[in-house]
């Protein structure tokens, strides 16, 4: 079954979708495309991460968004003649339905039921970017790193007797781009919540020992 939206497409949707995409695959660190390029194919994540950034003064790397499995990333597809207008780059190994402009108007003509899918999941994500962008004016660090984390949780599956482990390879790195922080004030950060008994730490591998306490966080900074 198709991840986000797409998962709830009749079973021959579906089929018909993947059937129309080819398959793409990235080892962490590589880039999907670049701002320059044209903008003419729809990736749909089916594994792993992306963080799209823009270069800001200095060649400072600014975050823009980090789609996860479900989401969709190069949206400008939709429009012809658009470029991507930001990097992609890949922060987990991932893999991608790639489904080209002419391609994705066939199948939407042939299955409306795909159009409405992709216009749910667009505005989902247009939803989560406002969201992120008024936590980046409005919420301390510690409260986006608690969003941060439930949101990682939350593409993870279901919390089993209180605890939930993400996925093996995040990084404090990882984290700081989600939260629009540095490396260093996250690390920081993680051993407080430590602390707290919010979560426990290994090498890339972060398990949540407290929701509630989490979810608090996002109301509340850390005092």
């Amino acid at each position: 079954m198709l991840p986000g939206a797409f998962g709830t497409l009749p079973s021959d949707s579906q089929a018909l979708l993947r059937s129309s995409a080819r398959t793409g695959r990235w080892s962490r660190g590589e880039l999907l495309f670049h701002p320059d390029d044209p903008a003419d194919t729809l990736h749909v994540l089916t594994r792993g991460a992306v963080r799209l950034y823009r270069l800001g003064s200095g060649a400072r790397e600014v975050t823009i968004d980090v789609p996860g499995v479900g989401d969709l990333v190069g949206v400008r597809a939709l429009v012809p003649g658009e470029q991507y207008g930001v990097y992609a780059e890949a922060i987990d190994d991932s893999e991608a339905l790639l489904l080209g402009r002419e391609p994705l108007k066939r199948l939407m003509a042939a299955q409306p039921a795909v159009g409405v899918a992709v216009t749910e999941q667009v505005t989902r994500q247009a939803r989560g970017a406002q969201e992120r962008l008024s936590g980046l004016v409005f919420l301390e660090v510690s409260q986006r790193l608690a969003r941060a984390l439930l949101a990682l949780a939350e593409r993870e599956g279901e919390w089993h007797d209180g605890t939930l482990a993400l996925r093996e390879r995040v990084s404090h790195q990882d984290l700081a781009h989600m939260a629009g922080s540095t490396r260093e004030t996250v690390t920081k950060l993680l051993g407080d919540f430590r602390g707290r008994g919010l979560l426990d730490l290994g090498y890339r591998r972060i398990i949540l020992t407290d929701r509630e306490g989490l979810e608090h966080l996002v109301r509340e900074p850390v005092r």
